[in-house]
């Protein structure tokens, strides 16, 4: 345990300062996904990149990215795998050609699915749908937050409404959990979070379910928690158009082999790996939503 912990510390000092282009040739680079910055981001998949290497018997090179990095790092070339959540892999294939390897099994919602929950204070009266939002304040994550904003976005349009201009203020937080905090302490009156973080959050204590009042909720069966949307395919690794079918399967056989007890997992905070998921209705969904569009440009950029 500790000369993994020392081997990832020094191999996260080693990638935050070497730009992504400097990773060593014939070395598999695969770009993860991360909310908290480069060094945390690999330890949280330094022993996945360390079971790869065991298994492909090739160096992988960990390359934390941010959000906003990704699609970049796709396009340029200095990546060959990569995680992104379905939005941004839609975008990506239809782009650059990109191909879905395994879909993961989030630890925090438990499922292979995702979905968004819309939700007030219980206490807040005149509220009980999304109809009841007009000239109200409203607050997601930021704009191309897929479960974040554009799923409620979509639901939104499917009423009939322009949500851009039927709330008086749309507000963009950087968590969650802000989000969550914003909707309690009446900064908003109403806003969205991903699927299973307000179970996540009464767990922890911060939140009790009671205080809350849950909008157009949905119910799908063997989905545990409340959910104001359709459920959609979770975040995905997918292969550049550069990368041989080959290579992908063995990635894909090695990831899907991990048990629930292995580091590279509870590191990672993922419940595992399968073989991926449909994402085709995921394109239905480009040209629709502002929030969609607005991702495409952020990405970019």
């Amino acid at each position: 345990m500790k000369k993994r912990t020392i081997l990832a510390a020094a191999t996260a000092l080693l990638f935050m300062f070497a730009p992504l282009g400097q990773a060593a040739e014939g070395n598999i680079k695969i770009g993860f996904l991360v909310w908290n910055g480069p060094f945390k981001g690999m330890q949280q998949w330094a022993a996945t990149g360390e079971h790869l290497t065991e298994k492909l018997g090739q160096p992988i090179s960990v390359i934390p990215l941010e959000f906003n990095e990704v699609l970049p790092a796709v396009e340029s070339g200095e990546v060959n795998f990569f995680t992104a959540d379905p939005s941004m892999f839609a975008a990506a294939k239809a782009r650059h050609g990109a191909e879905a390897v395994v879909t993961m099994k989030n630890s925090v919602i438990g499922t292979d699915h995702i979905g968004a929950v819309i939700f007030t204070a219980a206490n807040k009266q005149g509220i009980n749908g999304i109809t009841d939002l007009h000239d109200k304040k409203f607050g997601g994550l930021r704009r191309w937050s897929f479960a974040g904003w554009q799923m409620t976005e979509l639901e939104f349009q499917s009423a009939g409404i322009d949500a851009y201009s039927f709330v008086s203020t749309l507000r963009f937080f950087e968590t969650p959990q802000a989000v969550i905090k914003a909707v309690l302490s009446g900064q908003v009156d109403a806003g969205t979070v991903p699927t299973g973080l307000l179970e996540q959050a009464s767990a922890s204590g911060k939140l009790n379910m009671e205080d809350v009042k849950i909008l157009e909720k949905k119910h799908h069966p063997d989905f545990p928690f409340v959910c104001s949307t359709v459920l959609y395919p979770g975040f995905v690794l997918a292969r550049t158009a550069a990368v041989d079918k080959a290579l992908a399967d063995k990635v894909a056989a090695a990831l899907k082999e991990l048990k629930s007890d292995n580091m590279a997992l509870l590191d990672a905070e993922v419940n595992g790996w399968i073989d991926p998921l449909d994402y085709s209705k995921i394109k239905v969904l480009h040209g629709q939503l502002r929030g969609m569009s607005v991702a495409q440009t952020e990405f970019s950029q």
